[in-house]
């Protein structure tokens, strides 16, 4: 795998990351220059543009591509030229070049994946957990990789964590965590992080898989004080609400459409559970998300984080208050301790029988393992 440690090191600041998002990939590469980046697949070129006009004065690169394109190429390379400075006229690159990566599509009948959340700035910690399970098709960053956005490097540590896990060889989800709304520059996120035109929440499609990830935004009325009237969260979640229809009534090109073996929930904050005060919140737009969920996507789990903890809840149990339909997975624990770091989050297998998670730690150590049978 491609680590930064093999990249100009003038040039990249990460290697790639290769968001799915709807039909496409989002590819991120943070850059340590004012740099035009484009990448090539096959004969086929796409840009990181405005209008026409090659973008340098970002510290990331953000280049769309169609997914089925690269899955068919297997590789993709990142080209770049850099400048000393950007004039108006005759602009001279004083370094260019191009570096290659090999791309895995996920194409298993049995697909894999490690889902991270809530590492809150242990990026050390989370890499090494998620890195502890080698078999994944792909990865899932769900939320709160930093406490908050209080400044435009918080937002891309998103960006660092899934280009050290991945190398820029197989796909990522990205989902955005409640922690991710706090300071000034969540309101930009939009333009740092992959969404579908601006939408933090959409679907995706990965071989037999298809997904969709769901946001709830803040975890407490968007009148407590601890936001200061910063929020409108209630009315963000009523036009996911419409979203949801919108893909339910689009069900024969998205989760009923050819191929589609496993279907999967995907939201930081675990909506299908009751929380105590001041987190109570919604209910009943949640439960009308379970509600529209369980009666006609009937997926194969929930997957969530957010209250750092690793556990499995099956439908009619006690936390479950919306009928869910469906199994819900959380997996996300840090260690939050003085001088002492670690993560834990969950590695899942998904097969015609049966689900399996297993919480890994970032020393390798396998905490427990849950069958589900489907």
């Amino acid at each position: 795998m491609m680590t930064l440690a093999d990249l100009p090191s003038e040039i990249f600041a990460s290697t790639p990351v290769v968001y799915a998002v709807g039909g496409e990939y989002q590819i991120f590469v943070l850059t340590s220059s004012k740099t035009v980046m484009w990448c090539k697949i096959g004969d086929r070129e796409y840009y990181d543009d405005s209008n026409g006009v090659l973008r340098s004065e970002s510290p990331f690169h953000k280049i769309t591509v169609p997914a089925a394109e690269l899955d068919n190429a297997g590789m993709y390379t990142i080209c770049y030229r850099r400048f000393q400075e950007r004039v108006p006229y005759y602009n001279k690159a004083d370094l260019e070049g191009e570096v290659s990566f090999k791309f895995r599509k996920v194409s298993a009948a049995e697909p894999k994946f490690y889902l991270i959340s809530d590492v809150h700035n242990q990026l050390d910690a989370g890499v090494n957990a998620a890195k502890s399970f080698s078999e994944m098709d792909f990865l899932v960053v769900n939320g709160d990789i930093h406490d908050n956005s209080e400044t435009p490097e918080r937002l891309m540590l998103a960006h660092k964590i899934a280009s050290e896990i991945t190398g820029g060889e197989i796909p990522v989800v990205y989902s955005r965590g409640n922690h991710d709304l706090r300071g000034a520059w969540a309101e930009r996120q939009a333009e740092f992080t992959p969404t579908d035109n601006g939408r933090s929440y959409y679907t995706f499609r990965l071989g037999n898989i298809w997904g969709i990830v769901l946001d709830c935004g803040e975890d407490k009325p968007d009148e407590s004080i601890e936001y200061g009237g910063v929020n409108c969260c209630h009315n963000f979640r009523q036009r996911e609400t419409a979203f949801l229809e919108k893909v339910i009534a689009n069900a024969d090109n998205e989760y009923n459409a050819p191929g589609v073996k496993f279907k999967l929930v995907i939201s930081h904050i675990n909506f299908t559970e009751p929380h105590k005060p001041p987190f109570n919140i919604e209910y009943d737009t949640y439960g009308k998300w379970c509600s529209l969920i369980r009666e006609n996507i009937k997926p194969v789990a929930y997957f969530h984080g957010h209250i750092h903890r690793n556990y499995v809840s099956l439908p009619d149990g006690e936390s479950d208050i919306f009928n869910q339909g469906a199994p819900v997975i959380v997996a996300g624990v840090p260690v939050r301790k003085e001088n002492e770091s670690g993560f834990t989050g969950g590695a899942v297998t998904l097969t015609e029988k049966k689900l399996t998670v297993s919480f890994i730690s970032n020393t390798g150590a396998v905490t427990e393992t849950i069958e589900i049978a489907r």
